[in-house]
């Protein structure tokens, strides 16, 4: 869902074989990933095979990014080197509870004019 968002961002449209190369997966791999998001209706193919999210599906892809960011921001802000915490926060985004990101989302948020957190919320470290 994070991939489709990105590349849809990026991109204006995606394909299945957006996401194969974006991720380094088979298309057939893209494909059985599409057919379960469809059947959970997350998303829909429109016209030339584009992938486009329904309003759930938008709303639960900006949902994880929004855990991602914040996850890896606040890694990367504690010393952590990008790659790292770019791959340790798609981990996290799928276990952290929505209590917890907005928890922290709001710490951070709430403390973004102190010394220790100055560079979290305006994402320049």
């Amino acid at each position: 869902m994070k991939s489709i968002l990105i590349l849809d961002k990026r991109n204006g449209s995606v394909r299945s074989v957006d996401i194969a190369v974006e991720m380094g997966v088979s298309k057939p791999s893209v494909s059985n990933a599409m057919k379960r998001l469809r059947e959970a209706n997350m998303i829909y193919i429109g016209k030339g095979g584009r992938i486009i999210f329904t309003d759930e599906g938008r709303a639960f892809a900006e949902k994880v990014y929004s855990k991602h960011s914040l996850l890896s921001r606040v890694l990367r802000f504690m010393g952590v080197n990008k790659e790292t915490a770019d791959k340790e926060a798609c981990l996290m985004e799928h276990v952290i509870s929505d209590e917890t990101y907005e928890c922290l989302d709001e710490f951070i948020n709430s403390h973004s004019n102190e010394v220790v957190l100055e560079g979290v919320n305006n994402g320049s470290f």
